[in-house]
C-alpha cells in the first residue's frame, strides 16, 4: 500500500515536471522555414531577427555564465527605458579568438531597431540579422564540451559530403534553464551558409 502511494506520488511529481517545463520551453524564438531537413539536420531560413550580444574572455562555460549574468541585467532593466525585456531563446555563443566569446540574447520580436531599448552597459550590441540561412544539428543532453564536439563533427562532416560552404565560426545553442533535466534539453551546433 506505501509501495503504490509512492509510484502514484513520483508519478505525479515526473508528470507536473514535464508540464512545468513544457511551459517554460515555449519561450519565443526567431522565427524560421526548414528547407531541408535530413534526421538531427536542418537548413534553415531565419527571417530577420535582433540579438543583444556581448564579447566576453574566459574559456566557453565560464564565458557563457559571465555573458548570460550582463545579458541579463540588460533584459532586466538595465537599459535607457529601464523596462524589463522578456527571456527568449536560445542563448547563443560563438568563438571571436583568444578566449574571446560572443554572447548573445535574441530580442523579442515586437521590437525592431528603433524601438529596443538602448543597453545601459555600452558593451552590449544590438544587432540585426538580416535573412540568415543556416545548417544546425540538434541533440539532447548537456551543452558539454564533449557533447558539442561530437555533433559539430556530424554536422561538419555531412557540411562537407553536401559540398556546402560555411561561414566560420560555429554557433553553440542553448535552449533551457539550467534546471530542465538533461534529457529534456535542447541544444543545436549551428553555421551560417554561403550562397
Amino acid at each position: 500500500m506505501i509501495l503504490n502511494y509512492f509510484i502514484k506520488f513520483i508519478g505525479g511529481i515526473f508528470f507536473s515536471l514535464i508540464i512545468i517545463t513544457s511551459t517554460i520551453m515555449a519561450n519565443e524564438e526567431p522565427d524560421f522555414i526548414v528547407l531541408q531537413r535530413d534526421d538531427q539536420i536542418e537548413v534553415r531560413q531565419y527571417k530577420n531577427f535582433l540579438t543583444a550580444s556581448i564579447e566576453v574572455e574566459g574559456d566557453r562555460k565560464e564565458a557563457i555564465n559571465k555573458g548570460f549574468r550582463f545579458l541579463f541585467k540588460y533584459i532586466s532593466g538595465e537599459n535607457k527605458n529601464k523596462e524589463s525585456i522578456s527571456m527568449t531563446i536560445p542563448v547563443m555563443q560563438k568563438n571571436s579568438g583568444d578566449n574571446k566569446w560572443n554572447v548573445s540574447f535574441v530580442v523579442p520580436k515586437k521590437f525592431d531597431l528603433k524601438t529596443v531599448p538602448q543597453p545601459d552597459n555600452t558593451n552590449i550590441q544590438i544587432k540585426n540579422n538580416n535573412d540568415l540561412k543556416v545548417i544546425a544539428i540538434t541533440f539532447s543532453g548537456l551543452l558539454s564540451d564533449s557533447n558539442i564536439q561530437e555533433n559539430e563533427l556530424k554536422l561538419r562532416n555531412y557540411i562537407k559530403q553536401k559540398g556546402m560552404r560555411i561561414e566560420e565560426p560555429a554557433i553553440y545553442a542553448g535552449y533551457n534553464a539550467p534546471w530542465i533535466p538533461w534529457f529534456l534539453k535542447r541544444n543545436e551546433v549551428i553555421l551560417r551558409l554561403l550562397n
